[in-house]
């Protein structure tokens, strides 16, 4: 992380007037030592890796941390974590729950493989599908499979309107279909269509009020209409479901950058970066906010982090010409 970086969480709560901060707060590295859990998780019948199922994380002592999605191969990952014990947990319709104490205390990290094993003595369990996941009963199976052509269209080449008809049927199907109005608001955001990716991803929100996904891609659509309200209340929301959401943090920075308050958007653009150290566009916009206080030569930093990063980026091109205008201004400034 760039000291710059750092120094965002504090500098920016503090006016040009203020006294500089204590010394406790400059010497040293301000933050401990993060650590992680890694894991995988599979069916014990047959070894399949279970995908897009639910892995919740608590502290031992007590109090929910977060939860993450298993992805194609099974797999999750919990970043940014403290010293401490923690308790992993997998729960599923028709399997038993799967409960591991993990210690970071001194460990600074530790690697899980948890099985899946039916809950019925005899075996039976629901069935996964050919890509390790288990299908909510109460979903019809055409509106699964209309989830399923819809996602094939997106990885093919992201065609939105070739698998927007199908979302649509998916929900028109079974209306309280969490997955399809989720997925189905993103692709409505992705062509800009915002008052229908509002109404699908608040769907969502109803049919799973603690869905982290939902509450962020729902900020980020009322930050777009502007609607500043709404974006930092479900944003916040969203947070209190994941605060280790570097989006997250991202997303209310830019709605408090958004509506002229970069007291605010500091922090949160600082803490997105602590979780997320290569999060290009979050070093684009602390370098926005450090210049907007008078901070050239660490605005200067991000902006040229933001093009390490991602060179060829949407906003590569203003990027480097803020950073020729800072290089100007700094010489002139140490003549």
């Amino acid at each position: 992380m760039s000291r710059a970086v750092s120094r965002l969480l504090f500098a920016l709560l503090f006016t040009a007037a203020c006294a500089a901060p204590a010394p406790a707060q400059r010497e040293g590295n301000p933050f401990p030592l993060r650590r992680t859990i890694t894991g995988q998780v599979r069916f014990a019948q047959g070894g399949a890796p279970a995908e897009n199922i639910i892995v919740r994380l608590e502290r031992l002592s007590g109090g929910y941390v977060g939860e993450e999605r298993t992805d194609r191969l099974g797999k999750f990952r919990f970043t940014g974590l403290v010293a401490e014990q923690y308790v992993v947990s997998v729960r599923m319709p028709g399997y038993r729950e799967v409960r591991r104490q993990v210690q970071l205390e001194t460990n600074p990290s530790d690697y899980l493989q948890l099985q899946l094993a039916p809950e019925k003595a005899d075996g039976a369990a629901p069935a996964p599908d050919a890509r390790g996941r288990t299908r909510d009963a109460n979903v019809p199976a055409e509106a699964y499979d209309e989830l399923e052509k819809g996602r094939a269209a997106l990885l093919n080449g992201k065609k939105v309107d070739e698998a927007l008809p199908h979302l649509e049927k998916a929900v028109s199907i079974y209306p309280r279909f969490f997955e399809a109005q989720l997925l189905l608001g993103t692709v409505y955001m992705d062509a800009g269509r915002w008052e229908q990716s509002a109404a699908a991803l608040g769907r969502a929100r109803e049919i799973n009020p603690k869905s982290a996904a939902a509450l962020f891609a729902l900020g980020e659509v009322y930050r777009r209409q502007k609607k500043y309200e709404e974006a930092e209340r479900v944003l916040n929301e969203g947070l209190a479901v994941d605060e280790k959401s570097a989006a997250g943090h991202y997303t209310l920075g830019r709605v408090y950058w958004d509506r002229g308050d970069y007291l605010k958007a500091g922090p949160r653009v600082g803490r997105a970066l602590q979780l997320k150290p290569d999060f290009a566009e979050a070093h684009l916009l602390a370098g926005n906010i450090l210049l907007r206080a008078r901070q050239g030569e660490n605005a200067l930093t991000e902006f040229q982090e933001y093009l390490r990063l991602a060179p060829e980026g949407e906003f590569a091109a203003q990027a480097r010409q803020m950073v020729e205008k800072i290089k100007k201004a700094l010489s002139e400034k140490n003549k």
